[in-house]
């Protein structure tokens, strides 16, 4: 037995060994391992592997109870008690889980989706035997990747701080096989364990594997085809040949000047980076520019994460690169809107996007050496005939559940594998990562390539796009759910709450709203960069649904309205801040008017999109939203000249149901019950914190709960400053009657005429119930006028003020089994936000 492996795990090696030359995509091994998940526990306090079991057992646990929060798969109010215990103190995994362990060789999924024999791996199941979603006890999962050492990338490796000319940095394309894989077995997939260096010739190897696979295999899928001839950046750094620095070039004087060589190769490479606290401590101004295109920025100067650029740069055999602190002038304001203007492109058109995903700032570099994966060596396999005694090298590698990214992105609910990284909390970088046809990215543990073909990381995992179902890029996503006809007012649609957010169901402008909702809770340095950095995605939006039409772009770039979309208005109107524990800020300066998400600094979200899985899910299919406003007009004044760049200014008028606010109560604690029918309302908004009362024009008053956007600095806002406008309705139908929820915006009436946005309403129709001095809150239950079949009944004009047109229209919809007709019946009036 191995010092450091328990008898039962050292006894797995020979197995693992005499399965990996078959053919057998699976070969089980439970019962050669421990039965429970507390004699592992147990064993690896003395056990190596067992301990990495453990580990992995833990890490996809912690994901799953994430995961669970964010779809409230349990009351957060009274949550499960042993919600964040270890595994090992909670009896449903310690003592009553199944375990199941097997040796599997996952599919490979090459270009065209189709699949061949790829990675082996030890996967490590926990199956708890009984559970319900309440509890949050799902079953744990642990995969062991089988990986070879390769000493030889340790011991070659470009030397980090070292200037090398681009041709004395090559690096093969491919590594023949090594001794270790033949010994192994010629049919298996041992991947290569992720070498700690990220400059060593094996991890060189495998970004210039993919890079030059991208190039030459993947055609028109991964090419820019719509790119214009010769079009490049207005300046790059130019990486010479033998020099100890760079110099930066007007692009259109791009030519063999400096002492280079003539070269027709201007391919570049744009830096996705994290500038760090207090900006970057190097940048190109109106001083400097002379200086950094004449004599160059000496390679030493710049600071660790651009060194660490130029030098990948080279070592890929490419000689531009674009880096925005260096090649904008950062002092010149026309300059700098001018080069943000074109952010889209300079990202699009990039031979290579290198994402410094895993530094928080640019003095510290992005390839620096990494924490090496958890991995435990195999003993040394028994010779027999057909193998020699050598020892393989072969180790069991911890593969951890935050570095799935087979589904990633809010649509699916999965982990993205760079979610964690620095770079994500920053708002700029959103984009950087969204528009590129083909990245390198460098994550804490390992490097990661993203291109409109495949997803693969360093650890040998390679997936096919079509494969994730992410309809290509990114931006190609927030594209295809772009003014599409299926919206969350489409009547009569099928809308299982389940498929809300894992993105069975594709409404109009899900993904751009989701899209703000990651880019909201990011950090950005100046306010008034919150419209630039979404720009590039808009404009690629723009380009993708009109498919270059110039007329289609010019209709839809007329549609943006301050990170809104004229055809999902309602949907981006109804925002709010996310959760209830932040609250939003105001922007110190301006940025957009009061009615877009941009005017306040924090994050939102849109609960249009969720209002059924967060609220009653058991009753998705039953009505739908209801649009109780509709788009008048809109004006933007623009600083820059681009229409999807900076504002000075903004306004839009809606046609809109008006009530007056006459009175403020606190929430109360307690949801408010419902009395007057039978059945089960849906809960109410998370992040409401008032009780508004609203005078409507023939029912007298009712009550809505709602919450202010910000905590004004000068007191609370008087009951007599405020209106409320109605955006949707939500009628939902109970045993016998219904309950009415509506969501629209609390707003501030200014001198001229004009409103302020300084709220949000959200919820059922309330009224005040019990003593004078004891009044609280219920849920108002309308009962329906008639039921379905019985057409020829009047409604019930006493309880609800219907007319038979009403009853006319019910009778030709029959587009549920139920009806419930607004009992409000409100008219509209002409508003105006600014």
């Amino acid at each position: 037995m191995s010092d450091d492996l328990c008898t039962l795990c050292s006894s797995l090696s020979t197995t693992i060994y005499e399965a990996l030359p078959n053919d057998a995509e699976t070969t089980p091994l439970s019962s050669l391992w421990h039965t429970t998940l507390g004699e592992v526990y147990t064993s690896s306090l003395t056990c190596r592997l067992c301990a990495i079991v453990i580990k992995g057992w833990s890490q996809y646990r912690v994901v799953q109870v994430e995961r669970a929060t964010l779809e409230a798969d349990y009351d957060t109010e009274y949550p499960p008690a042993d919600l964040h215990s270890p595994i090992h103190e909670i009896p449903a995994y310690r003592d009553n889980a199944e375990l199941e362990v097997s040796l599997t060789r996952l599919p490979r999924y090459i270009d065209d989706g189709r699949s061949q024999m790829g990675r082996w791996v030890v996967v490590c199941d926990c199956h708890v035997r009984s559970s319900t979603s309440f509890d949050v006890h799902p079953s744990l999962q642990t995969h062991l990747n089988l990986t070879r050492l390769c000493d030889e990338g340790e011991i070659e490796a470009v030397k980090r701080d070292a200037v090398y000319a681009p041709e004395e940095l090559q690096v093969s394309q491919s590594t023949p096989e090594t001794e270790t894989e033949a010994e192994i077995g010629q049919h298996t997939s041992v991947a290569p364990l992720v070498s700690a260096n990220p400059l060593s010739k094996q991890s060189l190897t495998v970004a210039r594997t993919w890079l030059n696979k991208c190039v030459n295999e993947h055609g028109r899928e991964c090419q820019p085809l719509d790119k214009p001839a010769g079009w490049l950046p207005s300046r790059l750094l130019k990486v010479a040949s033998g020099r100890d620095r760079v110099f930066l070039r007007a692009t259109k004087e791009i030519d063999p000047d400096y002492g280079d060589d003539h070269d027709d190769d201007d391919r570049f490479v744009a830096l996705s980076h994290c500038w760090g606290a207090g900006g970057t401590p190097f940048m190109t101004t109106r001083g400097t520019l002379a200086l950094h295109t004449n004599r160059g920025i000496e390679i030493s100067e710049l600071p660790q994460t651009f060194r660490d650029a130029v030098v990948l740069v080279a070592s890929l055999g490419l000689r531009y690169l674009w880096i925005d602190s260096l090649c904008i002038l950062q002092d010149d304001a026309q300059d700098w809107a001018r080069e943000a203007a074109q952010m889209a492109d300079i990202y699009r058109y990039a031979h290579l996007v290198i994402i410094a995903a895993n530094s928080p700032g640019d003095t510290l570099g992005f390839l620096s050496p990494r924490e090496t994966f958890d991995a435990v060596p195999l003993p040394q396999p028994p010779a027999s005939p057909s193998s020699s005694n050598k020892n393989t090298n072969v180790k069991l590698c911890l593969q951890l559940e935050d570095y799935d990214w087979t589904h990633s992105w809010k649509s699916t609910g999965k982990p993205d594998h760079l979610r964690n990284e620095p770079l994500s909390s920053r708002a700029w970088c959103l984009q950087e990562r969204f528009l590129p046809l083909r990245a390198l990215q460098y994550g804490t543990r390992q490097a990661f390539w993203e291109c409109n073909a495949i997803r693969a990381n360093e650890d040998g995992k390679v997936v096919a796009q079509n494969i994730l179902k992410m309809q290509q890029n990114h931006a190609t996503r927030l594209a295809k759910t772009a003014n599409r006809k299926m919206t969350v007012f489409a009547k009569g649609t099928w809308r299982p709450a389940d498929r809300e957010v894992g993105g069975g169901c594709r409404y109009n402008w899900v993904d751009w709203y989701w899209m703000v909702q990651d880019f909201t809770a990011r950090d950005i340095t100046k306010s008034t960069d919150r419209f630039p950095a979404v720009a590039g995605l808009a404009r690629e939006v723009v380009r993708l649904r009109s498919k270059n039409d110039p007329e289609i772009i010019r209709e839809m770039t007329g549609e943006y309205m301050a990170g809104l979309w004229k055809s999902g208005v309602l949907e981006g109107l109804f925002w709010c801040r996310a959760g209830s524990e932040k609250p939003l800020e105001q922007t110190k300066e301006y940025v957009a008017p009061s009615w877009s998400w941009a005017s306040v600094v924090g994050q939102v979200e849109f609960p249009v999109y969720e209002w059924y899985e967060k609220r009653a899910a058991w009753k998705s299919n039953v009505l739908d939203f209801e649009p109780l406003a509709e788009y008048v007009s809109h004006a933007l004044e623009l600083r820059d000249h681009d229409p999807f760049g900076r504002l000075a200014g903004g306004t839009l008028t809606m046609n809109a149901p008006l009530l007056p606010v006459t009175k403020i109560k606190a929430r109360q604690e307690k949801e408010p019950p419902l009395n007057d029918v039978f059945g089960l309302s849906p809960s109410r908004s998370e992040v409401t914190n008032g009780v508004y009362r609203l005078q409507t024009e023939n029912n007298g008053s009712i009550w809505i709960e709602g919450g202010m956007d910000v905590t004004s600095s000068d007191g609370q806002v008087e009951s007599d400053e405020l209106v409320a406008m109605l955006l949707i309705r939500v009628p939902h139908v109970l045993d016998h009657g219904f309950v009415d929820y509506r969501s629209g915006l609390l707003l501030k009436r200014l001198d001229d005429g004009c409103f302020q946005r300084v709220g949000f309403i959200d919820g059922a129709i309330l009224k005040e119930t019990g003593l004078p001095f004891f009044k609280s809150f219920e849920v108002v239950g309308y009962p329906r006028p008639y039921e379905e079949g019985d057409m020829d009944t009047p409604p019930r004009v006493d309880a609800l003020d219907f007319t038979m047109d009403d009853v006319e229209r019910a009778r030709r919809a029959k587009r549920h089994n139920h009806l419930a007709l607004d009992p409000l019946k409100l008219e509209k009036q002409e508003v105006t936000i600014c």
